[in-house]
């Protein structure tokens, strides 16, 4: 009986042992889902160091950043808008039927046009559409030629019979022209009214050829060839596109804040990283607002000779206000931007040492860049020769 006690004592022990060393330690840590070997920052990746040689070979030059004070920004959408006087809207001055310039084909929406350049032409139809008149006067006509073809004939014989004078025969040679371009357009006229119009009706009337006023685009045209018009009808509009406007909605409660006398900054959505922004002057336009938005426009002129803007475009705006607050600036030309859109600037952290520092551009006044994050003021930054120390970092440099 006692030894039973015992065995019984005894497994009760060993069972209390093997649950307690069951049971996790409360310090202990879980193991971690990933393991990442050989890990490097991202400037140890950047840093490069250079001879003294390579840094006089590239003309490496830097600049302080500073915090100084900078215009303030209000940032806004714009609409690119022809300017005043820069549309031609052409109407016809009378009925008549719509050719295409001689020698090219009707023009259509969205061609560039230089000035005095043909757009169409219009052929004036007679007010009095009677076809018996027409005929009667094509006959008329056509005797008024007969008669002046044989006098010229008369004068010709005579002249060689030397029965007349040079004087004569030459009355008679004009008389006959007069005729005969009488009869063209008498039967000019009496095709058009008959069979509708034609080249050869055409060739013999008087058109009237509306040309470009300035160089621009076309922007609508309304007509086709051969398409009979009436007094009035709209034909065609030419815009010029060099300058344009860009009207700039602005809330009310900031336009007393605006520098009404400071340039602009446009940017268009889409542009390439790194292009340079585009400085619209301002000008003073009509004075619009929108009741329901709350809002007043604002008119800057920017100049388009490559005709990459377009009318209606919208475009970012960012307009200078007139107090200032402090940033951290450095020059423009200092930041570079990689592949991925990514803006950098090279900081000297040692004599021939240099490290791309990642930065964040607010805005760009004039020459300078204002950052919301880059290196700490006073760093010396990289203003000139960074293109070639980026190159040089990804092997492309010398």
């Amino acid at each position: 009986m006692k030894s039973s006690k015992r065995f019984l004592i005894l497994a009760l022990a060993v069972g209390v042992a093997a649950g307690c060393s069951g049971k996790k330690s409360p310090d202990a840590k879980p193991a971690p889902p990933a393991k990442v070997a050989n890990a490097v920052q991202e400037s140890n990746l950047t840093t490069l160091t250079l001879s003294s040689e390579a840094i006089a070979r590239l003309g490496i030059e830097t600049v302080k950043a500073e915090v100084r004070a900078v215009p303030r920004i209000l940032r806004l959408g714009g609409e690119i808008v022809a300017r005043p006087g820069s549309e031609a809207v052409f109407a016809a001055p009378s009925a008549g039927v719509v050719l295409a310039p001689e020698g090219a084909p009707l023009p259509m929406a969205g061609v560039r046009v230089v000035r005095g350049q043909g757009i169409l032409r219009l052929l004036p139809l007679p007010q009095d559409k009677d076809l018996i008149g027409a005929r009667n006067d094509l006959d008329v006509k056509q005797a008024q030629y007969d008669a002046a073809s044989a006098k010229a004939r008369r004068a010709v014989e005579l002249l060689k019979d030397k029965a007349t004078s040079e004087k004569a025969n030459e009355e008679a040679r004009a008389e006959l022209a007069v005729a005969e371009a009488s009869l063209k357009a008498a039967r000019a006229r009496w095709q058009l009214l008959s069979s509708g119009p034609t080249d050869a009706a055409a060739a013999d009337l008087s058109t009237l050829t509306l040309v470009a006023p300035f160089d621009g685009v076309i922007e609508e045209i309304e007509v086709a060839s051969g398409q009979t018009v009436p007094t009035g009808a709209f034909l065609f509009k030419v815009v010029r596109l060099d300058p344009v406007w860009i009207r700039v909605p602005v809330y009310v409660g900031d336009l007393s804040a605006v520098d009404p006398k400071a340039p602009a900054v446009v940017e268009t959505f889409g542009s390439v990283s790194g292009k340079p922004a585009l400085t619209a002057r301002p000008v003073q336009g009509p004075p619009l607002s929108d009741p329901g938005a709350a809002s007043a426009d604002l008119f800057f002129e920017l100049a388009n000779r490559g005709g990459e803007l377009r009318l209606g475009q919208k475009v970012g705006v960012s307009l200078a206000l007139r107090d200032t607050a402090e940033g951290l600036v450095v020059p423009w030309s200092a930041v570079l931007f990689d592949m991925q859109g990514g803006t950098w600037v090279y900081v000297r952290t040692a004599a021939n040492v240099f490290t791309r520092v990642r930065v964040e551009i607010r805005h760009i006044v004039g020459e300078v860049a204002v950052l919301g994050r880059g290196p700490a003021s006073g760093a010396d930054v990289v203003s000139v020769g960074a293109a070639e120390l980026f190159g040089t970092e990804f092997g492309a440099g010398k």
